[in-house]
């Protein structure tokens, strides 16, 4: 009997009208580890993907339609592991993707396919496999189709994202991210393509993960300056640093409470230098000092409210010692924060960025 390691797989199987029976999602912002690197992340994140819109990636892949139900299946065995989705297509077909930033690995990849087909031909005999690999960024060296030696030739889909017309994946929304490495003519234009599919995503913490995700797999390819140009977290993330919006939520806060705090303090100065110039004068100073005082104090607890869960969501529940450095800083440093964190990878990152603030 096969025996299947313990990092799992994906099984996404079609179930002719039958309906889909839920299922417990693992969230996107989860998914990539804290230790690895942007190709790694990449290739963790497109299994992702397939996983959240599994309808979306068989239709591109391989064709196949229908409603679809999502399996935990354990597939691979060591010491041959990679990021594969698995869909089994209406319990007569095996489909088996994979998403690879390179080709070159410890175990060929055209061996690593064999392997997987004879697994899966093991697991179910009768069934027909069909396999795609899906490389994510150029190579220099030969991207083979096919395991050969002198008894045995296995085929495999090869897809080369980057000779991909990009228009079947800007009509869908799982697949957004991947069109960022799509064919184009113009960088700038494919990349304003999908930050107005992005925008138009109704749901906002879809559209912010979605934007955040098209963003990591643009940076396989394009330069940093140019993805947060055309991807702009301040005009597609809510949650993100905007600083007129924190501003703006700061200000009603702010001026309510300034407003009294200034004719606290005025009344006091008024009474001092005299009841009817002093009331006059302590009112209108005292407002106007307590509303730019409040004001700045509404920013600074909407901006630190922003920074912390953002932070929290990436890297779970931060210590004592992290939430105080972060309430020492200033609405300045806190915005710098928002906008650094989405290229930390770790809470490592975030120590060092906190010591040079």
């Amino acid at each position: 009997m096969w025996t299947p390691c313990p990092r799992y797989c994906l099984a996404l199987q079609w179930a002719a009208g039958v309906a889909c029976p839920p299922m417990k999602k693992t969230p996107l912002h989860t998914s990539i580890s804290r230790s690895q690197s942007v190709r790694g992340a990449s290739d963790t994140l497109c299994k992702r993907l397939a996983e959240e819109y599994p309808a979306q990636f068989a239709r591109w892949l391989f064709g196949a339609g229908g409603k679809v139900r999502v399996e935990k299946t354990e597939l691979s065995r060591e010491p041959i592991r990679a990021d594969s989705v698995i869909f089994s297509l209406d319990e007569r077909e095996t489909l088996h993707a994979e998403f690879q930033t390179s080709v070159k690995s410890k175990i060929p990849m055209p061996l690593r396919l064999l392997d997987y087909y004879v697994g899966l031909k093991r697991q179910n005999p009768d069934r027909r496999v069909r396999q795609a690999v899906v490389i994510l960024k150029p190579a220099n060296d030969e991207i083979p189709d096919r395991y050969e030696d002198e008894m045995t030739i296995h085929r495999y889909g090869v897809v080369k994202l980057w000779e991909q017309d990009p228009g079947p994946l800007l009509a869908h929304e799982g697949l957004l991210p991947l069109a960022t490495l799509c064919r184009a003519e113009s960088s700038e234009k494919l990349l304003g393509h999908v930050a107005e599919r992005i925008n138009h995503i109704k749901d906002r913490k879809r559209r912010r993960e979605t934007l955040n995700w098209s963003r990591v797999m643009a940076g396989l390819r394009y330069d940093k300056h140019l993805i947060t140009g055309i991807l702009k977290e301040s005009d597609m993330l809510e949650e993100s640093v905007i600083y007129q919006d924190i501003f703006r939520k700061g200000k009603k806060r702010g001026v309510q409470e300034g407003i009294q705090q200034g004719i606290q303090q005025g009344i006091q100065q008024g009474i001092q230098q005299g009841i009817q110039q002093g009331i006059a004068q302590g009112i209108q100073q005292g407002v106007r000092q307590g509303a730019r005082k409040g004001v700045q104090q509404g920013a600074e607890q909407e901006a630190r409210k922003v920074a912390m869960r953002q932070l929290e969501r990436r890297f779970g529940k931060l210590s004592q010692t992290t939430q105080r450095e972060i309430r020492r800083l200033d609405v300045g440093r806190l915005e710098a924060l928002c906008d650094a964190l989405l290229d930390f990878k770790s809470k490592d990152d975030l120590t060092r960025w906190l010591k040079g603030a």
